[in-house]
């Protein structure tokens, strides 16, 4: 399931690391910031993830997982797209 950036929240974004998907977090709290900067409390969970993340020699599973099914439902989506315009 791919997620809308117009539907990011915090409270997504706090799931998400919770969770394990700490690089989904960091972008949420990111994309938040870009439209909220004076919210400090997005900027301190984003450099408390970046910390964690910086810790860790990898992508973890779930962020692999993640960016998987990220990929596979971008690639459904463009296919049915080229269906739709050659129709």
């Amino acid at each position: 399931m791919t997620l809308s950036p117009e539907c990011y929240t915090a409270t997504m974004a706090r799931l998400f690391a919770e969770q394990g998907y700490l690089r989904k977090a960091a972008e949420i709290y990111r994309y938040l910031l870009v439209h909220e900067p004076h919210r400090d409390e997005l900027r301190k969970a984003l450099d408390t993830l970046e910390r964690r993340l910086a810790e860790q020699p990898a992508p973890s599973r779930k962020d692999t997982e993640m960016m998987l099914r990220d990929w596979a439902e971008t690639i459904k989506q463009r296919h049915s797209l080229a269906r739709n315009k050659r129709a």
